[in-house]
């Protein structure tokens, strides 16, 4: 039989490897304590803007990133390259709202055609919020909320803003020429009647023509160019004044009167465009723009991915949000 004290040793060395083995180093214990209290999941969201080119569309994207850092969003950003390109927006909705995401804030290059896609999401329990240009639907059945301009009274601040500038003698008998976006843009659609409204109701001026272009800033050159030719007479453009709908269609606009300018033509007409870009506001600084009605697309996004962010999380939200507008000038302006 062996002595107990011969065992001693081996059950102190047993005692102390017990000992540290029930033992946890801080780093080992950090995960439990990191368990505890787990950061909050992201919520996933998809942003689809109408196209990915224009100035303001990296605006609005801006606004959506800074709401999703704000709001531990994870957001996926992908659009069509620019607005007449319907049925890409189309596949890329469809393709976001199979893959998973919480939420999709949606500004419908044709408000007819992405309806029954955007229906379809929302019966399937994918909430869609709509911004910039408006849905045909119904706001709390097919879609959560709109975020927007009031794009009639923004059309028809455009149309008292040339108004103004053109004067209570307009000269060559009033005649205003309107450079349109393309048809199936809802939102260009109601500004441009919130002008012509608005414009019908100013004594002495009158739409003399109006043309949709196809969506681009070159094609919205090539309409110009065509229409204000119409108008030269003896080396003079014989119309009162010149609106153009959007950023695409001004910055178009702009180079076809400045052009006109270069040749020596004398263009006596006021022009107000929509929206601005580094290229407009030369335009004011030139001369060759009058003014700017200028939305804030970065609101919009910015708002937008807050709406969804709200509604996910249970929180009410408002079925309209007008983000206004202002009207630009050279005085008002700073060159950029």
């Amino acid at each position: 039989m062996k002595s107990p004290l011969k065992s001693l040793p081996i059950l102190s060395a047993l005692a102390v490897l017990a000992l540290f083995g029930c033992s946890k180093s801080p780093e080992a214990a950090a995960p439990a304590a990191a368990g505890a209290n787990p950061a909050p999941a992201k919520i996933s969201i998809a942003a689809i803007p109408k196209a990915t080119t224009h100035s303001y569309w990296k605006a609005a994207e801006a606004g959506a990133r800074r709401a999703a850092a704000e709001f531990n969003v994870t957001l996926e950003w992908q659009g069509p390259l620019d607005d007449s390109k319907v049925a890409d927006q189309i596949g890329i909705f469809n393709n976001l709202a199979a893959s998973g995401v919480q939420g999709i804030l949606l500004s419908p290059c044709d408000d007819k055609a992405l309806a029954p896609h955007v229906r379809t999401a929302t019966k399937r329990g994918l909430p869609v919020a709509i911004f910039d240009s408006p849905l045909d639907g119904k706001v709390g059945t097919d879609f959560i909320n709109f975020t927007s301009t009031d794009n009639k009274a923004a059309g028809a601040t455009a149309a008292t803003t040339l108004a103004g500038l053109i004067g209570t003698a307009p000269i060559h008998g009033g005649q205003v020429l309107v450079i349109r976006f393309t048809e199936g843009s809802a939102s260009t659609r109601l500004r441009e009647e919130g002008f012509s409204t608005a414009l019908a109701a100013t004594p002495g001026l009158t739409i003399a023509a109006q043309q949709f272009t196809d969506g681009s800033m070159a094609g919205a050159q090539r309409v110009a160019e065509t229409l204000l030719g119409n108008y030269v007479k003896n080396n003079k453009l014989e119309l009162a004044g010149v609106f153009a709908s959007n950023q695409p269609t001004a910055e178009g606009t702009y180079n076809a009167v400045k052009a006109l300018r270069d040749k020596g033509v004398e263009v006596s007409a006021k022009f107000v465009g929509f929206d601005d870009s580094t290229l407009l506001i030369q335009g004011l600084q030139n001369g060759v723009i009058d003014a700017l009605v200028v939305q804030d697309p970065e609101k919009m996004g910015y708002l937008g991915i807050k709406s969804l962010v709200d509604h996910i999380q249970g929180r009410p939200v408002e079925a309209y949000t007008d983000t206004g507008v202002t009207v630009k000038t050279k005085a008002n302006t700073a060159a950029k």
